[in-house]
């Protein structure tokens, strides 16, 4: 009786077959210890095809290897389900139960393989023909340069699926950040460049490009962009949440509402400014202040019944009753002014309404964009950009 007993509480390290498919199945056949992910079914240097992977215990195969007597440890008959196994390369699970088994416990092991797997069920969830190209454009924010990981991107554009091998990145953070022409312009440049290597990404005859937008840096450099980006182009924008830190769209219609005034009249035709004050508010003065005649009509496009903020936008939904109002106002600018004026913008705004600023204009029809950027460093709002 004694070694019936035995048999039945004594844990075999033979892992069902079934357990091990739906373990690798899961994974993607990658390591799941976070920040690995390295492909585990082909030795990398000579990518040939091989089985590099080992089945990880969360909680310990004996109660004396790490995390062994962690409670809540399963019984022998569940020490070997797919539950309480990870799938990792050798050097991470060297890592978690040889060298610092203190800092791996179950609750971390468990987040790692969780997110994992959750990642890999929504990549392979997406459809073939919903790829899109990732644009991302960096610059210095308060002087510290900002990223954005494949990872996160790819769970903002979901159920798109990113293209990586694509990725355009319009890095500025090695141009000196100084408020003068020659910082804007050489910035300018560099954004034309990408935005042209854009246009020469293949895709299947009758398809139009979708590409997803990622943008941190200057605003009137994230308007430059959204210039550049044709109306040939399936355009996705994302924005940079807070709190929690994320690049994915909250779920809801929103409640941000807009409406448009004018603070300024004018002679008509001519140049004409426009605030766009969302982020932040700015007034009349601003303009007058940058050198913006005092005939020259003034509109400003804001808020309404709310605070502007910058956490106004969190929806697609916020986003395209925006781009809905400065259609119109865009549209009542040309009817009032000639191509040939020029629209001084002044935009206190987030990236994606930065971006969708440039996006939207029709470069035939409308005037020219004079845009300003607030510098502290140069005393307010100074002359950045023309695009036309």
């Amino acid at each position: 009786m004694s070694s019936s007993k035995s048999a039945i509480e004594t844990p075999t390290r033979a892992i069902k077959p079934m357990t091990s498919r739906f373990l690798y199945t899961r994974a993607g056949g990658r390591c799941e210890f976070d920040g690995c992910n390295d492909y585990l079914l082909e030795h990398e240097p000579t990518e040939t095809p091989g089985n590099f992977a080992e089945q990880a215990h969360i909680y310990g195969f004996k109660e004396k290897a790490a995390r062994g007597s962690e409670p809540g440890r399963p019984s022998a008959e569940q020490i070997n389900e797919v539950e309480n196994l990870m799938l990792l390369c050798p050097e991470c699970h060297h890592q978690v139960d040889q060298v610092a088994p203190q800092d791996y416990t179950v609750e971390t092991l468990r987040r790692f393989k969780l997110d994992h797997e959750a990642r890999v069920f929504d990549l392979t969830a997406t459809a073939k023909d919903r790829d899109t190209v990732p644009i991302l454009l960096k610059g210095l924010i308060a002087g510290r340069p900002v990223d954005v990981s494949d990872e996160e991107m790819q769970s903002a554009a979901a159920p798109n699926y990113i293209k990586k091998r694509d990725l355009k990145t319009i890095d500025l953070t090695g141009i000196p950040d100084e408020p003068d022409q020659a910082f804007w312009a050489m910035a300018a440049r560099a954004i034309n460049a990408k935005a042209e290597a854009v246009q020469e990404v293949r895709t299947d005859a009758g398809k139009t490009l979708r590409v997803s937008v990622f943008g941190l840096g200057p605003i009137p450099l994230l308007v430059h962009l959204g210039a550049r980006l044709n109306d040939k182009l399936d355009v996705d924008l994302y924005q940079l949440h807070r709190n929690p830190k994320s690049w994915e769209w909250k779920s809801g219609v929103g409640e941000a509402n807009y409406v448009t005034n004018r603070l300024a009249e004018g002679e008509g035709g001519g140049d004409v400014a426009l605030l766009v004050n969302l982020s932040g508010s700015n007034s009349l003065d601003v303009v007058r202040a940058a050198g913006v005649g005092d005939n020259v009509p003034v509109h400003e496009l804001t808020l309404s019944g709310q605070e502007t903020a910058p956490t106004f936008l969190n929806t697609r939904g916020d986003l395209e009753r925006f781009i809905a109002e400065y259609l119109l106002v865009l549209a009542r600018i040309r009817k009032e002014h000639p191509p040939e004026s020029r629209l001084h913008l002044f935009p206190a705004v987030p990236a994606p309404v930065a971006i969708a600023l440039g996006l939207h204009r029709l470069p035939k029809v409308d005037p020219t964009f004079v845009v300003y950027d607030r510098d502290k460093r140069a005393g307010g709002f100074t002359q950045t950009l023309e695009i036309s």
